[in-house]
């Protein structure tokens, strides 16, 4: 299959594509999911690259599909280990807009997170998002219910309050400051220094032009870095989505990162190189299946 035959870049069918990594975080999964059936701009559609989870988030996406509005893939391979890559590259195989954005089933999105990533978007960049880290405290609190009531519509005391004597960290990223170039030049939002994998955007024929995801990146960690690097190099800049495209991890336990993944890493940053031999193109998509029920 060559890389545009499913994929429309933008001619036919939605404007934007969410692809959304999820593994065995099924009630993480049904947050965001709730958060994003009550997205403000609706011209999306969902691919879900489900690591090899089991059935109660089989059950959980069955359960979305019935009520959202919003298109719902879910592509699912077995639990061999870490192998985000290669559902990322099936996704974006399959994938119909011309935006696609990128989003972790730990992160719940703002109601305007989409629509944040599409009007902003420009030729010759990526868009780069933050999150705020929400402590175990309220993280365990979070009902969907809560969520399709707006819980992170606007900055919460609660959530401050936990700053300042709990685990939570970064409130100040719960204000979304709005697009105005004036405003965001003079809070020194439009600068960013790096791509964080749970909440970025391209265009699809850019990280087609960089063969999507190295699927040399097995084990947990660095992938993302990977691809900001070689977008860098294809000669596209980063654009600034402090303030907006606004996110909120949830608290859960930390794994550490693969040792190998630092030795690609630093292989792609002192090759310059633009495109992986294992990605869109030339990747192993044998396993990968849709579920439909």
């Amino acid at each position: 299959m060559s890389p545009g035959s499913e994929g429309s870049g933008g001619t036919v069918g939605p404007k934007a594509s969410l692809l959304l990594a999820t593994y065995e975080m099924p009630r993480h999964l049904e947050l965001v999911l709730a958060a994003l059936s009550r997205q403000r701009f609706r011209d999306f559609e969902i691919l879900l690259c489900d690591d090899g989870s089991g059935p109660e988030t089989r059950n959980v996406v069955r359960e979305a599909a019935r009520s959202m509005a919003i298109p719902l893939t879910h592509l699912w391979q077995e639990n061999k280990g870490f192998r985000k890559c290669r559902l990322l590259n099936e996704a974006i195989r399959r994938s119909k807009g011309e935006l696609l954005v990128f989003l972790d089933a730990d992160c719940v999105p703002h109601r305007d997170f989409i629509g944040d990533h599409w009007f902003t978007r420009e030729s010759g960049t990526f868009g780069a998002g933050r999150r705020v880290e929400i402590s175990e405290r309220i993280g365990t609190k979070l009902t969907p219910r809560l969520i399709r009531r707006g819980f992170f519509d606007r900055p919460r005391l609660r959530v401050l309050f936990d700053e300042f004597f709990g685990k939570t960290e970064h409130w100040n990223r719960t204000i979304r400051w709005g697009r105005n170039p004036w405003v965001r030049s003079l809070l020194r939002l439009d600068r960013v220094v790096d791509l964080k994998g749970c909440n970025f955007s391209v265009a699809r024929e850019d990280l087609i032009a960089i063969n999507g995801f190295d699927e040399a990146y097995e084990g947990y960690g660095r992938e993302d870095t990977d691809v900001e690097i070689r977008m860098l190099h294809l000669g596209l800049r980063r654009r600034s989505l402090k303030g907006l495209a606004l996110q909120y991890h949830i608290w859960h336990p930390r794994r550490g990162f693969t040792p190998a993944n630092d030795a690609l890493l630093d292989s792609a940053r002192s090759s310059r190189r633009i495109r992986c031999d294992r990605g869109v193109e030339g990747g192993d998509s044998s396993g990968i299946s849709v579920r439909t029920d």
